[in-house]
C-alpha cells in the first residue's frame, strides 16, 4: 500500500497555514499568487481529507477550529522545513554576484574567503573586482557590492562592515628613520588621490596644515601604495582594518600611534529585491562575523 496516498496535499497545507497567518482568504491568495476561489478549494479539500472543519469565522476573523489548532503546528513545520530545503537547493544554482574594490579583495576578503566556503559550501559567489565605484547603481539589477562611503546609495540597502581608521604605515626597516613627525620630511608620501585627502586629514590631527615639506607619489590603488610602503619606498596612509594581517605579520608597521576615524567605511550594498537571496544572507552573516573578529579597540 502506498502510504503517501493518505497524506494531505502540500498546496492545501500551505494554503491553510497562510490563511491563518494572514487571517484572510484574500490576502492568502495574494501571497500565494492564487485566486481566492483556489484558496477556498484547497481548504475544502483539506477539510474533506480530515473529515472535519478546520477554520471558523469569529467576529469577521478567520480562526482555526480545535481540529485546525491540532493540525496547525504540524502543517507549519512541514511548510517551513520544505522552504528551508528549497532555499538550500536553490542556493546551489543561484550564483551570488559581488563586485569588490581590488584593494579590499586582495587585502581583506580573499584571505578570509576559505572560512566562508567551509561554513556555506553550497553557496556560489561570482566576485568581480573594480577600481572605481560604478557611476550609478541600478536597483533593478541583482548585484551586490562592497563599496566605500558613508552609507548613502539611493534605492539600495547598505550595512557597514568596516569603519575607516587611517594611520601611516611603512616597512619595518624604515621604523628607525621615523622617530618623530618631523622625520617624515624628506620621505616620500604615497597617495591614491591627487588632492592628497587622506594624508591631509591625518596630518591635520597632528596640527600640520601644509604638505610643502614632503615628497609625494600618486598611485591609483591603495594596494599599490601599501605594497610600495612595505618595500621601503616611502610611507603610505593605511586603513588599519584592511591591513590587520600585514601589521600582525610584521610586513608593515605603524611609526605613529594616532588614528584618524574618518566616518566613512566599507559597506555591503545591494538592491532591496536582492535581500532574500539565500546566498546574500549567508554572505552578510559571515561578513558580520569576520568584521567583528578583530575589530580594533581604539
Amino acid at each position: 500500500m502506498n502510504e503517501t496516498h493518505h497524506l494531505p496535499s502540500l498546496t492545501a497545507l500551505r494554503a491553510f497555514v497562510t490563511v491563518i497567518d494572514t487571517g484572510s482568504f484574500t490576502e492568502a491568495a495574494r501571497r500565494l499568487f492564487l485566486t481566492q476561489g483556489a484558496i477556498s478549494k484547497q481548504i475544502s479539500l483539506l477539510e474533506q481529507h480530515y473529515a472535519t472543519a478546520l477554520l471558523q469565522r469569529q467576529h469577521r476573523q478567520i480562526r482555526p477550529t480545535p481540529a485546525g489548532q491540532t493540525l496547525l503546528p504540524v502543517a507549519r513545520d512541514v511548510v517551513e522545513r520544505l522552504k528551508e530545503v528549497e532555499r538550500k537547493l536553490k542556493t546551489q544554482s543561484d550564483i551570488l554576484s559581488l563586485q569588490v574594490y581590488v584593494s579590499f579583495a586582495v587585502r581583506w576578503l580573499m584571505p578570509r574567503l576559505g572560512s566562508f566556503y567551509q561554513q556555506h559550501p553550497l553557496t556560489q559567489l561570482r566576485i568581480d573586482s573594480m577600481v572605481y565605484e560604478p557611476a550609478e547603481l541600478d536597483p533593478a539589477i541583482n548585484q551586490a557590492y562592497i563599496l566605500f562611503g558613508h552609507g548613502q546609495w539611493p534605492d539600495m540597502q547598505a550595512e557597514l562592515l568596516l569603519p575607516e581608521l587611517l594611520s601611516p604605515v611603512c616597512a619595518p626597516s624604515m621604523l628607525a628613520e621615523l622617530p618623530s613627525l618631523d622625520a617624515l620630511a624628506g620621505h616620500t608620501l604615497f597617495h591614491t588621490t591627487r588632492d592628497y585627502e587622506e594624508w591631509i586629514g591625518w596630518l591635520a590631527t597632528q596640527d600640520i596644515r601644509s604638505l610643502v615639506q614632503y615628497k609625494h607619489q600618486v598611485v591609483d590603488l591603495h594596494h599599490l601604495a601599501w605594497t610600495a610602503a612595505a618595500s621601503g619606498l616611502g610611507v603610505a596612509i593605511g586603513d588599519m582594518e584592511l591591513l590587520q594581517d600585514e601589521l600582525e605579520q610584521g610586513r608593515l608597521v605603524r611609526p605613529f600611534d594616532s588614528v584618524l576615524r574618518t566616518g566613512a567605511g566599507y559597506w555591503l550594498v545591494y538592491p532591496h529585491s536582492y535581500a532574500e537571496h539565500p546566498g546574500l544572507q549567508a554572505l552578510l552573516s559571515w561578513l558580520r562575523e569576520q568584521a567583528a573578529l578583530k575589530r580594533l579597540q581604539q
